[in-house]
């Protein structure tokens, strides 16, 4: 039987920031769950704000065929998974300051979401997940996190 499920990783911000970052002080989590969905997914999309310019034009260089989208103050941007994207998620989700570079990363098979990971990488949502999944996830988050399964 397959759950649904959710992830809070506990977060602190410095100084008069509102940019939250993981208390544990690092997201050593991000590569072994995203590359476990990426390997499911065959599209991905990325929310950015609008001023985050740099990061967006940095995902736009990796695929000719991405969709751009302007939806407020968020720029979204979608398309097939390629192997420099995947190798981009996995390998250059932190900005020269250490922060992480999209507020949204959706991951999506057969146009069905099948991961979400939110604010900044520190709240997850996957659809439909087992229990051998779950113990996999639960393994690598720090142990502050909150979680939820239903």
């Amino acid at each position: 039987m397959k759950s649904k499920f959710v992830v809070e990783i506990p977060t602190y911000s410095e100084g008069d920031s509102s940019f939250p970052k993981p208390v544990t002080g690092n997201y050593d989590y991000w590569v072994p769950i995203l590359s476990y969905f990426l390997e499911e997914s065959d599209m991905i999309e990325i929310h950015c704000w609008n001023e985050e310019a740099e990061t967006i034009k940095e995902v736009k260089s990796l695929h000719k065929g991405l969709e751009l989208a302007s939806k407020g103050h968020l720029t979204i941007i979608k398309g097939s998974k390629t192997d420099a994207i995947t190798d981009y998620l996995l390998n250059n989700h932190l900005s020269n300051r250490g922060d992480f570079k999209w507020f949204t990363v959706n991951l999506i098979k057969e146009y069905q979401p099948l991961f979400h990971s939110g604010h900044w990488g520190t709240q997850f949502f996957a659809e439909a997940v087992t229990e051998e999944e779950i113990a996999f996830i639960t393994s690598v988050l720090p142990e502050e996190s909150n979680l939820l399964q239903y």
